[in-house]
């Protein structure tokens, strides 16, 4: 292991300088109900003896407030929010920092259920180190979380993943990592309704606070109440395209003084199709030797049951446990893979291939999470562990039948597989945060320990022809890897200046061990991740921002497994124990024009990317698809957003991205030369929110997404456009709402990709089922005001599974 040295040593001189930041004078408080529950989000405004407003504040969720850089003088202070009575201090002065006594706000006696919420646009601000959608009480608030995400500036869906500027994002719950596969992601989010979603966070940059691997942020902000009692909701959802599928899921919250519980269950059994077509032009120095031609069926059934668990418990006004447990259990995953291939040969007759392939298998995902919080006069102390463990049972077998352009059988290919997987994690956190002065200070510690074992066996082989089946080995690979991270940002205000800056150090030790090939990959690295934002509000209407961020990403754990999972005997993928964590740069610049026209030219330097890289061996006629390390990766863009009421029942706002990016790679099967692929791109997102009723209960939205190209890999996607369209009605007093949408009206979501360089020529075009009608319902019961303490597990850790 390397020395530690340098990385206390800078640590220490980090918090060593800050304390000897001057302190100025400064005042603090709480606001509480008058049962002693701190309430977040409450607006909080200073004014001077002339009774002129000197700053503005918000509690956050402890409820504690912070004015900093105040002169000395006489003050007082008013509160207010939504359902409660404003209050006012009386006049006090200030000389040194202050202390104010507690707040506390009165319920009006009306109850919030007799007040008339106003409905508002959505809008969009800049941080400096954040984009933030502001989605409460608007049209945009009307569907799901998934549906607010998907309209996100700067979000787009790329083969089911969310992405922002080409790079799989992170989601956050109320700053809480969601420790799911992408399609638990979506399952979990569309659950969960708009209307409880205050806005959405896009970090592109994220601080030296957050895990320096991964990309872009976008953590998810809820709107709070503070209502006691009990409350819950049911959901059910069909969705209707090739197969019908259904969604049923509830959730349940109680809350009293110093307990808040939170139960959800939700089962989502489906059964879906895709019809692809593959065409390889196998090649030789002439040109084509042979021309493959296949088109698939693949079927798919799962069972899918997630639970998720939390108990907050107030120990007493400063201090607070918490216990997460979430939880996935998917039984009997079938998946039934049959194609026909036609072969055309130079040197052969012409022949076909029909492949059946079954593949049956378990998943379970089980994390456990528990943390201590201790609110100091001016500062927070964090204290979490965390414990997961994954595992994947995985049955194939596979049949090949050739036949003759006679119709005659000539060759049978047959293989059985068994394979599973195992990852144990464990981490440990400490972080804590304070105001020296006028200056935010945050630090904090964390330790991570992976644990992960594959195996694959090959029980029964029937080949007696040259294909990818020569690949086909039994291996038990063994994976750990231990990681030490330590951080610590600073941020201040200077009259229209906005600082933060932060440096993040991480001592990672890995070891992968192939037990049958004898192979062993040992890496060993100390890397430090800087962090800068700054902002300028030249005026109202004006402002300015610069963000730097350097960031890791580390290959998935499946990705490492040196091991051939097989889509026929001639196409399959292949993992690869020697990849290596890539080290990004990313630079953004923005404008912001009235807070409404926003302008982000960005440049990202990727270094050696871990891309997926089909190969095609003319020699064998065979594909393989592989992960590998890029020579060179770039990406550079502009980026537009503006939003508008159009009229007072409509509202607009569009997303324009025009980009370039590029990867470069070896072409291991073109005499291992380098390529360079790139592309020159636009992407174009309208969105309509739609009020169809004087009384607000219809609601509709019209949507369409346009992209010209874009680049995966060695492939580039031809231009798709996805046309959307969607209705919504709530009744009952808004307890229950009905939503029909119509997703793919044109049929034109879904693109050709193609990989044609040197000697390669492949393509491929996927059908999944996107063209389709969903129809949601969901009725909330109980007190629904009530404070959704739903958050999810914050371990980066679990997004490699």
């Amino acid at each position: 292991m390397k020395d530690f040295t340098p990385f206390f040593l800078v640590l220490f001189l980090i918090l060593s300088t800050s304390s000897l930041i001057a302190q100025q004078a400064s005042i603090s408080g709480k606001v509480i109900t008058v049962s002693g529950d701190p309430i977040p989000f409450v607006n909080i405004v200073l004014y001077d003896s002339e009774d002129s407003v000197v700053q503005g504040a918000i509690t956050e969720d402890s409820g504690e407030f912070l004015f900093s850089s105040v002169s000395d003088g006489t003050y007082t202070i008013k509160a207010s929010f939504v359902g409660y009575e404003t209050f006012s201090s009386d006049v006090f002065a200030l000389s040194e920092n202050k202390r104010l006594p507690e707040i506390k706000l009165i319920e009006v006696s009306e109850g919030l259920d007799e007040v008339t919420v106003i409905s508002k646009k959505p809008t969009i601000s800049r941080k400096a180190d954040r984009l933030v959608f502001n989605v409460e009480n608007t049209i945009a608030a009307q569907g799901t979380t998934w549906d607010i995400l998907k309209r996100t500036p700067g979000v787009v869906i790329r083969q089911g993943e969310l992405t922002v500027r080409n790079t799989n994002v992170t989601v956050y719950l109320n700053d809480r990592k969601v420790t799911l596969s992408y399609e638990e992601i979506q399952s979990l989010l569309e659950s969960v309704g708009g209307d409880l979603i205050k806005s959405v966070e896009v970090i592109t940059n994220p601080s030296a606070k957050y895990d320096a691997e991964g990309g872009a942020i976008l953590n998810i902000i809820s709107s709070k109440a503070l209502y006691l009692g009990y409350k819950g909701s049911v959901t059910t959802r069909g969705t209707y395209g090739i197969f019908p599928k259904h969604y049923f899921g509830t959730s349940h919250y109680f809350k009293n003084k110093k307990l808040n519980v939170f139960f959800n269950y939700s089962f989502n059994p489906l059964k879906r199709t895709q019809q692809t077509n593959t065409l390889i032009n196998y090649r030789n120095s002439a040109g084509i030797l042979a021309e493959w031609d296949q088109d698939i069926e693949d079927k798919e059934w799962r069972e899918a049951h997630n639970a998720n668990l939390i108990l907050d418990y107030q120990l007493n006004e400063k201090q607070k446990i918490n216990f997460s447990a979430i939880g996935l259990y998917s039984p009997n995953e079938f998946d039934f893979n049959r194609s026909a291939t036609t072969v055309n040969s130079l040197t052969d007759n012409p022949f076909s291939i029909g492949t059946t392939s079954r593949l049956n298998g378990d998943q379970k995902n089980v994390a456990f999470d528990m943390s201590y919080t201790y609110d100091m006069q001016n500062g927070n102390l964090k204290l979490n562990t965390h414990y997961t463990t994954f595992s994947r049972d995985r049955i194939q077998s596979l049949s090949s039948v050739y036949t003759d352009n006679q119709n005659e059988n000539f060759r049978n290919v047959r293989f059985t597989s068994d394979a599973f997987q195992d990852i144990e994690i464990y981490t440990g956190q400490i972080d804590y945060t304070t105001q020296l002065g006028e200056v935010a200070f945050e630090t904090g510690g964390k330790v991570s320990i992976i644990d992960s074992r594959s195996a694959i066996d090959f029980l029964t082989i029937q080949n007696d022809a040259i294909n990818g089946l020569d690949q086909a080995q039994n291996d038990d690979f063994l994976y750990e890897e231990n990681v030490f991270a330590a951080y610590a940002t600073l941020s201040k205000d200077i009259n229209k200046w906005s600082l933060k800056g932060g440096l993040r150090v991480e001592q990672t030790n890995s070891t992968g061990t192939s037990l049958v090939l004898n192979e062993v990959v040992e890496l060993d690295y100390l890397e430090w991740f800087p962090t800068a934002y700054v902002k300028y509000e030249l005026s109202e209407n004006h402002s300015f921002s610069f963000d730097y961020g350097r960031k890791l990403y580390r290959p998935r754990y499946q990705d490492l497994n040196p091991f051939a999972y097989f889509l026929n005997e001639n196409n399959f993928f292949q993992g690869n124990s020697s990849l290596l964590p890539a080290f990004s740069h990313q630079f953004n610049i923005n404008y912001s024009l009235a807070n409404t026209y926003f302008f982000d030219v960005y440049y990202r330097d990727n270094g050696e990317n871990i891309l997926t890289l089909p190969f095609q061996d003319n020699v064998n006629q065979i594909l393989r698809t592989d992960k590998q390390n890029a020579l060179d990766s770039k990406s550079w863009g502009l980026d537009i957003t503006h939003g508008r009421s159009i009229a007072k029942w409509w509202y607009f706002y569009t997303y324009i991205s025009i980009f370039h990016e590029e990867e470069t790679f070896l072409a291991v099967e073109s005499n291992n030369v380098s390529y360079i692929n790139e592309v020159d791109g636009v992407y174009g997102s309208f969105s309509n929110f739609l009020t169809l009723s004087a009384d607000k209960t219809y609601t509709g939205e019209v949507s369409f997404t346009y992209v010209s190209n874009f680049l995966l890999g060695s492939y580039i996607q031809e231009s798709t456009a996805d046309l959307r369209i969607g209705v919504k009605k709530t009744f009952w007093d808004k307890r229950a709402s009905l939503s029909i949408t119509v997703n793919d009206v044109l049929g034109e979501a879904n693109a050709l990709l193609s990989s044609r360089y040197l000697n390669q020529d492949n393509r491929y075009f996927a059908l999944p089922e996107t063209q389709n009608v969903q129809i949601g319902f969901t009725y909330n019961f109980g007190n629904f005001k009530l404070e959704d303490n739903n958050r999810s597990l914050d371990k980066k850790e679990r997004e490699r599974l």
